[in-house]
């Protein structure tokens, strides 16, 4: 196993960081799509289910936030327990 510098750890909790801004990202643009469809007939209640469903578009500062929480939670030491 290849020892990795500061910089490449931090590039890849950003690429998770990223990776899970997107899952979660993706779920919900598919559930807004599938409460849509479940009021298919009625258009009120399908654009009200839509509103309130689809994400926002995401932004650096979320992936940022997210990627600071992962090294945050990676860095505590008390978490991690001596065998």
């Amino acid at each position: 196993m290849t020892q990795k510098n500061p910089y490449e750890l931090r590039y890849d909790v950003l690429v998770m960081a990223k990776q899970m801004v997107d899952r979660h990202y993706d779920t919900q643009a598919q559930l807004a799509w599938q409460a849509a469809e479940l009021y298919k007939d009625n258009a009120d209640k399908a654009l009200e289910a839509w509103e309130k469903y689809i994400p926002k578009a995401i932004s650096p500062d979320e992936i940022k936030k997210n990627a600071e929480n992962l090294y945050t939670f990676i860095m505590n030491k008390e978490s991690v327990k001596e065998q």
